[in-house]
């Protein structure tokens, strides 16, 4: 993996979590446009002169974009508001991507959640329908909902990829699901890991693979790269301690459906695991959650 993808791909939000594991692992990758808002080669995806620019200037097959407002309860600040930053960049910035998508006749990946799901039905497939109740969708749900439905408008020309509370070994610009949990661990600071709550962890190194795979394929529709065996925060982060080398024996039990209680904080789903039954069968596996607690683990040593 890693040199021999045949299409020229740009590389949108080259800089972030996940792009920038996904440049890391095709470092030698010749046909590779790496654009971020800043940098070198800029775009800047809530303008749409910038994006219409970028993609004149650069000869490319496939965009995939990582760009992304992430932080979901600073986004439910926002929730209804469609001049704020979270609408502005995954919906707004997302449509101009589309058009100029459509316009130049480029393939375009999409990254997407588990958070477009109330969490009513889980676990969920490839098909499943988006959405549910609105009081139990976040506001960054809902804006990721809406960038799939216009994603969908290019027909067979995307690939949406759902991913789920995304984790590496190293990242220092922003932490991530497992080294938040290591971190505060070490800091006294751990809050209660909920016992209630079902989900599908992504070990980011299973994303560019995915990609890969699903490019070379010449793949369209959406597909999830989760691990295939749904958990628990509580058991993730006991697994995580304990590989780690931490006394997982002195982790705190807690209940997100208490904590959804409070009001402060954007609506997450209670069942958002996600089934990987399309790529699976395609003949790519993603890593289990236990595995990948390990792989991180060696990686952390090297």
């Amino acid at each position: 993996m890693g040199s021999d993808i045949p299409e020229k791909i740009a590389v949108i939000g080259a800089s972030s979590m996940v792009g920038s594991r996904f440049c890391e692992l095709f470092k030698n990758q010749k046909n590779l446009i790496k654009a971020d808002l800043k940098g070198e080669n800029n775009i800047d995806i809530t303008s749409s002169e910038s994006v219409n620019d970028f993609f004149k200037r650069n000869d490319f097959d496939v965009a995939i974009l990582f760009s992304a407002y992430t932080d979901v309860d600073r986004a439910e600040t926002e929730r209804d508001n469609k001049n704020g930053i979270c609408w502005k960049i995954n919906v707004e910035g997302l449509t101009n991507i589309v058009e100029t998508c459509k316009k130049t006749k480029r393939k375009l990946v999409f990254i997407s959640t588990d958070f477009v799901f109330d969490g009513e039905k889980g676990p969920y497939n490839e098909d499943a329908k988006r959405g549910g109740d609105p009081a139990k969708i976040s506001w960054y749900g809902i804006t990721k909902i809406r960038g799939e439905e216009t994603v969908e408008t290019l027909e067979k020309d995307y690939i949406i990829v759902r991913i789920s509370y995304p984790y590496r070994s190293s990242f220092p610009k922003k932490e991530d699901f497992a080294r938040q949990i290591l971190k505060r661990f070490d800091e006294g600071t751990l809050y209660p890991m909920f016992t209630d709550q079902v989900f599908t962890p992504s070990f980011i190194d299973d994303i560019p693979e995915a990609f890969e795979f699903l490019i070379q394929n010449r793949s369209s529709g959406i597909f999830h790269i989760v691990s295939p065996n749904s958990t628990t925060p509580y058991d993730f982060a006991y697994e995580l301690l304990r590989t780690f080398g931490k006394d997982s024996s002195i982790l705190k039990k807690g209940s997100l459906a208490d904590f959804l209680k409070i009001g402060d904080k954007a609506p997450r789903p209670l069942n958002s695991a996600m089934l990987t039954t399309k790529i699976q069968y395609l003949g790519y596996k993603p890593t289990d959650w236990r595995e990948g607690i390990e792989k991180i683990f060696a990686q952390s040593k090297n």
